[in-house]
């Protein structure tokens, strides 16, 4: 982690997981703790609602910080999987939304970079996934929620077009937040760990149609993990006459020649 709220919010995971702020406690004002820790508080509350995020804390109006059971991550992480999300280029979105999105975009630019891979970016990619990997098996949240999201950005970037990247620069934090929900609901599983693993063998194969395959089912199950049901119908957006089930919109890469999409 290299900017100041990801250094405080790491800093302050250690004092959970170390016991050092044990769970039910609350954490020192945020003056005061901003103050020892040499941050500004503006860094401290972005750090903060990232551990709030996560499922570590919670932030509550008039008792301060509040350090989490395994209980109370349960009861809070079922409200947190409603809670909208502020995004300056898109306006506010919920997290049932943020994955509708995300099942557009993300699984046709991992298919454009499984068909323009090098060696270089696929090496880096499976760093990024052992990354994952061995932060989730330390239980190390935050540095999973790092690797996690660096892995989704830098296959936009493999797809090698300009739109793409521009789009996933604009939706980063959007998506950072998105891949954080399932972690605060169920720690640090291996699943999301076994499910990169799917998407990098099917992009260091090439193959653009499973690598698709690979990121749609990825997202799916992040949906299913973060408590969003994508059968159930959404009242705001669908008339009582349209069916119940409106399954997730998907896509298929043709070649040119063919002249047509799909």
């Amino acid at each position: 982690m290299h900017s100041i709220p990801s250094s405080v919010a790491q800093a302050l995971q250690q004092g959970i997981l170390s016991g050092a702020y044990p769970a039910g406690s609350r954490l020192p004002p945020q003056r005061e703790l901003a103050e020892s820790l040499g941050v500004s508080r503006a860094s401290l509350r972005e750090a903060l609602t990232v551990l709030e995020t996560l499922g570590l804390v919670d932030i509550l109006p008039s008792r301060g910080v509040v350090v989490r059971g395994q209980m109370g991550a349960e009861r809070a992480g079922a409200e947190r999987m409603h809670r909208p999300f502020a995004t300056p280029a898109l306006g506010t979105l919920s997290p049932r939304q943020l994955i509708e999105l995300r099942l557009v975009l993300e699984p046709g630019w991992t298919a454009l970079a499984a068909a323009r891979m090098q060696a270089a970016g696929l090496r880096h990619l499976q760093w990024l996934q052992q990354q994952l990997a061995h932060a989730l098996a330390r239980n190390d949240l935050l540095s999973a929620a790092e690797a996690d999201l660096h892995f989704h950005m830098l296959l936009a970037q493999l797809s090698g077009n300009p739109g793409l990247m521009a789009m996933a620069g604009q939706l980063e934090h959007a998506i950072g937040h998105s891949l954080r929900l399932p972690f605060a609901r169920n720690g640090a599983d291996d699943h999301p760990a076994h499910e990169h693993d799917a998407i990098v063998q099917a992009v260091a194969a090439g193959d653009a149609a499973a690598s698709a395959d690979a990121m749609r089912a990825h997202l799916l199950s992040a949906a299913r993990r973060s408590g969003i049901d994508l059968s159930a119908p959404q009242s705001s957006l669908h008339p009582a006459s349209e069916p119940a089930h409106q399954p997730p919109v998907s896509f298929r890469l043709v070649p040119i020649s063919e002249g047509v999409l799909e």
